[in-house]
C-alpha cells in the first residue's frame, strides 16, 4: 500500500517507489531483492538528509519511516515462518529416515 505524500519531491517519490518494490519483494519471499532494496532505501534516506532541509519534509519522512518499519516487521515475520517450516521439514525428514531404517531392519 503506497504512502500518500503531501509533497512530490522527486527523492520522496523515489523512496515511495522503493518501498512499494520492497513490499512486493517481501510478499514474494525474494530475500536477496529485499536486501538490495533495503540498502537502496537507506542510501536514499542518507542522501535526502544530506541534500535537503529535512525539517520541511518531517511529516513525509515519518510516514515513509513508519511504512518502512512495517515492511521490515513483515519480512522478519515471514522469515521466522519460513525457518519454522524448514525446521519442521528437517524433523519430518529425520523421522522418515528413522522409520525407513527401522522398517528395513525388521524385514531383514
Amino acid at each position: 500500500m503506497p504512502v500518500q505524500l503531501a509533497k512530490s519531491e522527486p527523492v520522496l517519490v523515489q523512496l515511495q517507489q522503493l518501498l512499494l518494490q520492497l513490499h512486493q519483494a517481501v510478499s514474494h519471499g525474494k530475500w536477496l531483492q529485499v536486501q538490495a532494496l533495503d540498502r537502496q532505501i537507506q542510501q536514499q534516506v542518507q542522501q535526502l538528509k544530506s541534500q535537503h532541509n529535512v525539517a520541511s519534509l518531517k511529516v513525509e519522512l515519518q510516514m515513509l519511516t513508519q511504512r518502512y518499519q512495517q515492511l521490515i516487521q513483515l519480512a522478519k515475520k515471514q522469515q521466522q515462518q519460513l525457518e519454522q517450516k524448514m525446521n519442521q521439514f528437517q524433523q519430518n525428514k529425520a523421522g522418515v529416515l528413522a522409520y525407513r531404517q527401522t522398517s528395513e531392519g525388521v524385514g531383514s
